[in-house]
């Protein structure tokens, strides 16, 4: 069982990894790369950044999301029905600090990708159709806004994540020599 719960606690941190990660890179780099290499171009940027959002943020993070639970339910099940029950091991002052701030993060993405993208790519489209409407640009750039602010705060939350994390792994070490 001890085995188990490795494997899916690395899993966990491979999909966090790939979660935090990836909104680095696109929310910073590739969406820069694209504005300053496609300035010239906006509507094809624009097309850019949608396919690449779309697949991230649909794709990828749900897949992430979906690692993530189910890693943390099956640590629930082996700590709570294992013949050999496990320690729940807890680093911070609240019992549930990581799972509150994994369910944040769920929330958030969740809300990005199923409600906020969507309504994005309409303004978008409808943008694009009239590009003299300075209110479609308004309302664009303040969606623009909101994603941008929930990008920001879920890559604090995914790096809360790694800290607690980190100070799992390195206070319930196994070997107490380090060897």
């Amino acid at each position: 069982m001890k085995r188990l719960v490795y494997i899916f606690n690395q899993l966990y941190l491979l999909s966090l990894s790939l979660w935090v990660a990836g909104m680095f890179l696109l929310g910073i780099l590739v969406e820069i790369m694209v504005r300053v290499t496609l300035r010239e171009d906006p509507l094809t940027g624009s097309l850019i950044m949608n396919r690449i959002m779309d697949v991230y943020n649909v794709h990828i993070v749900y897949t992430c999301i979906g690692v993530m639970l189910t890693a943390e339910a099956v640590k629930f099940l082996v700590r709570n029905y294992s013949q050999a029950p496990m320690e729940n091991r807890v680093v911070t002052k609240r019992r549930y600090t990581r799972e509150v701030v994994l369910a944040v993060m769920v929330v958030l993405a969740l809300y990005m990708g199923s409600v906020l993208r969507p309504e994005m790519h309409a303004v978008d489209q409808q943008k694009k159709a009239n590009p003299s409407d300075q209110k479609l640009q308004i309302q664009f750039d303040r969606f623009h806004s909101k994603f941008t602010w929930i990008y920001s705060i879920n890559m604090i939350l995914g790096l809360s994540l790694f800290y607690i994390h980190g100070k799992e792994m390195t206070r319930f070490r196994d070997d107490p020599t380090g060897g």
